[in-house]
């Protein structure tokens, strides 16, 4: 997963509405906190303190109060972002349309971190909705 969000540091994630479509989320990795410039509505937090002994990575999220976002919708966001970058399958061996629903979300995110006109917002919301 983290060779991957150094590869793909931004990226955009939907958040679906029953009734009125979605909404775009900018997703930014900030391996160096200080280097932060603006203040994000969610911040996750990666711990790896039982990566190497367990195979664990416990993930932690906080939700800034008065900046737009429901808890319900950092927890999608949190989920996306896992399913999106590969950690959601780390571990597995995919088959069939799991292994096919997988590389269509990475190669979304390559997509998207290379400007390649193939990425398509109706394509990111399509992977969300069978997500979802």
């Amino acid at each position: 997963m983290e060779a991957l969000a150094r590869r793909a540091p931004q990226f955009v994630l939907p958040v679906p509405h029953e009734t009125q479509g979605a909404e775009m989320h900018f997703l930014q990795w900030v391996f160096d906190p200080a280097s932060r410039t603006s203040t994000p509505h969610t911040t996750i937090t990666h711990h790896l303190d039982l990566a190497d002994d367990k195979g664990l990575v416990l993930m932690q999220g906080h939700v800034v109060d008065d900046r737009g976002v429901k808890p319900e919708h950092a927890k999608w966001l949190a989920v996306c972002l896992q399913r999106f970058y590969g950690a959601w399958e780390a571990g597995v061996e995919l088959q069939g349309e799991r292994k096919e629903r997988a590389e269509a979300r990475k190669q979304l995110l390559e997509w998207f971190a290379a400007g390649d006109a193939r990425f398509s917002v109706e394509k990111l919301l399509e992977e969300a909705e069978r997500m979802g």
